[in-house]
């Protein structure tokens, strides 16, 4: 048990370090010209998402814990505990998907963001670049066993808010 936690810890340490925005990449004007609370909120929203097919291969029965949710909303309120704590809120809609105990996003360059789900031991990443109405990248599927890496295409496309439940 405290190898999965471990495991766990060292997987979400990665992806967030791997995540962050990275200054020395771009330092142009277009880095610069807005703040990180700018970005995000040109992202904040509700999205419906289409997620391709995995690649190289099937999931299988594991899909399920790697599908992130259909629906849900990038707020610009910021978590307060557990792993996520300080990053803002992914609202995953209360269409009936699979709830995740960790779920975050954040704007990564000007007209990228990034979000994680994960239920503690696997999980999804997705990457996605603004263009227009839509959000469009890709999914990557992470375990706390080994498997080799598989990765889908995802377009999010911006919709109405549902009121809070």
């Amino acid at each position: 048990m405290l190898l999965k936690l471990l495991c766990l810890i060292f997987v979400v340490a990665c992806l967030a370090g791997a995540l962050q925005p990275s200054g020395s990449a771009q330092e142009g004007p277009s880095a610069q010209s807005q703040d990180p609370k700018s970005q995000a909120a040109n992202f904040a929203g509700c999205y419906k998402l289409r997620l391709g097919r995995w690649w190289p291969w099937s999931l299988g029965e594991d899909a399920k814990f790697a599908t992130p949710p259909t629906e849900f909303e990038l707020t610009l309120r910021q978590a307060t505990e557990g792993f996520a704590k300080g990053q803002l809120v992914v609202r995953q809609s209360p269409s009936g998907d699979r709830p995740w105990r960790i779920s975050y996003w954040m704007p990564t360059e000007t007209n990228k963001a990034a979000a994680i789900w994960s239920d503690g031991f696997s999980g999804v990443s997705i990457n996605l670049t603004a263009r227009g109405d839509e959000l469009r990248g890709w999914a990557h599927a992470h375990f706390d066993v080994w498997r080799p890496p598989h990765i889908a295409r995802v377009t999010a496309r911006r919709t109405a808010c549902q009121s809070a439940q």
